[in-house]
């Protein structure tokens, strides 16, 4: 039920377990949906959603990617170029293009595949 359609009942107990437990959370998608379908007109529920209820029931959670300025940064590290010389095309406002935004990076918005 999480992935298509967003209900926590199936998970709430499991991360009440991890709670308890005072286990953190790592997130390495942070990504709150995606779209689908071969002309994107559904969408699937992502893990950035999953990190963001374990948080607010107060777990801790470290994340890993978009839009962290880090990620971006990391990338065009390997990359080996200035900033200037790279474009993220993402089609996520939140997570794409706010993450590129803040990290100095230029941006392409695509809103559909």
């Amino acid at each position: 039920p999480f992935i298509e359609e967003g209900s926590f009942d199936n998970v709430d107990p499991l991360l009440k377990e991890c709670l308890a437990a005072k286990l953190p959370a790592v997130c390495a998608n942070p990504d709150f949906i995606v779209q689908t379908g071969p002309k994107g007109e559904g969408f699937a529920n992502m893990p950035g959603k999953l990190a963001a209820r374990y948080e607010e029931m107060g777990g801790g959670c470290a994340t890993f990617g978009k839009p962290g300025v880090e990620h971006f940064e990391a990338c065009v590290r390997k990359l080996g170029l200035d900033k200037e010389r790279v474009c993220h095309v993402g089609d996520s406002l939140h997570h794409d293009i706010s993450g590129a935004v803040n990290a100095g990076v230029p941006v392409v918005f695509v809103t559909s595949g």
